[in-house]
């Protein structure tokens, strides 16, 4: 056992030496508590009702809050702008499943329907009674421009591709083909309209549908921009092209037939800039005879397709997606 007066010797860092008398020791010892209760100290809150005091050796420790690192600040993803030729794709998705349906009673592959917005399919369509191997023919040309029409949309438009949006394409008396049909005049109000009944009628559906795409394009290309591209501009051609089909052939069909010629020589152009049909006329000509091409915004296009419904309705019951 260690006397009182006997050295006793410590090791620090720098090497040996000792504290050899009663008083250095216990200052010794009373330096080395000091030093502990300081450091524990020293990460206690100061005071409250946080915790409670407690004895330890003779060294009271009061326990505090421990502090909380900051939550990680997480980024806001900025908004992205919806694509310009998404309004066009919404079109040509509506053009591929009307005439995918009517000529081979299918519409587009799934890997052409994805993208942003609610996906969905078209509802009430189906397959055409064609008689005319030509307008079969037609029919089936058709679907083939408009499903390549949106690979090509698609492909142009990227990661910000909207979705194939759901579709009314049904022949029931308030679907959207017979109310489209009752304001330009085709039937008589609240009757109803089936573009897939024969040849006439499924021209007839195809004419309301594709008054609407070649001005669409036009106003995309008025509008400028990068996206004012050479699809844009061939998109247009296109659609100038298969306008004027359909009415070619809706003209020869008319002369040997009378009923169809009525239809005509009663039915408005759908293509009235504020999806109105008061006092429509059919003039492309201005008075020095230079063409007039129809030419539409964003929101008069929205309103003929959601046929004058505010959020969706129409053709497009939820919406067209991506604009």
């Amino acid at each position: 056992m260690t006397r009182l007066n006997e050295p006793v010797s410590v090791m620090p860092f720098n090497g040996p030496m000792q504290i050899n008398n009663l008083y250095a020791r216990r200052r010794f010892l009373g330096l080395s508590a000091s030093l502990v209760s300081g450091a524990l100290l020293s990460g206690c809150g100061g005071g409250g009702g946080g915790g409670s005091a407690a004895a330890e050796g003779g060294i009271t420790v009061v326990p505090g809050a421990v502090a909380e690192a900051p939550p990680p600040v997480v980024a806001t993803p900025a908004p992205v702008a919806a694509h310009p030729l998404n309004l066009a794709l919404n079109l040509a998705y509506l053009g591929a499943a009307f005439y995918g349906h009517a000529a081979q009673g299918a519409g587009l592959t799934a890997d052409l329907t994805a993208g942003i917005g609610q996906a969905g399919i078209a509802t009430g369509a189906r397959s055409a009674l064609l008689s005319d191997p030509a307008i079969a023919e037609v029919a089936a040309e058709l679907a083939t421009d408009k499903s390549a029409q949106v690979a090509a949309l698609r492909n142009q438009i990227g990661a910000q591709a909207a979705a194939q949006p759901a579709m009314d394409l049904s022949a029931q008396p308030g679907g959207a083909f017979s109310v489209a049909a009752q304001r330009a005049g085709i039937v008589p109000a609240g009757s109803s309209f089936d573009p897939y009944a024969n040849d006439n009628q499924f021209l007839l559906g195809a004419f309301l549908i594709e008054d609407m795409v070649a001005a669409t394009y036009r106003g995309l290309l008025m509008a400028g921009g990068e996206d004012a591209s050479a699809l844009v501009t061939e998109s247009l051609a296109d659609a100038i092209y298969h306008g004027g089909l359909v009415r070619t052939l809706l003209e020869d069909r008319a002369r040997s037939d009378t009923a169809l010629a009525a239809t005509l020589g009663k039915a408005t152009s759908f293509a009235m800039p504020d999806g109105s049909t008061a006092d429509a006329q059919a003039n492309i000509l201005d008075s020095e005879g230079r063409v007039i091409p129809f030419t539409r915004e964003a929101p008069q296009v929205l309103d003929m397709l959601y046929l004058a419904g505010s959020a969706g309705g129409g053709f497009l019951p939820a919406g067209a997606n991506g604009v």
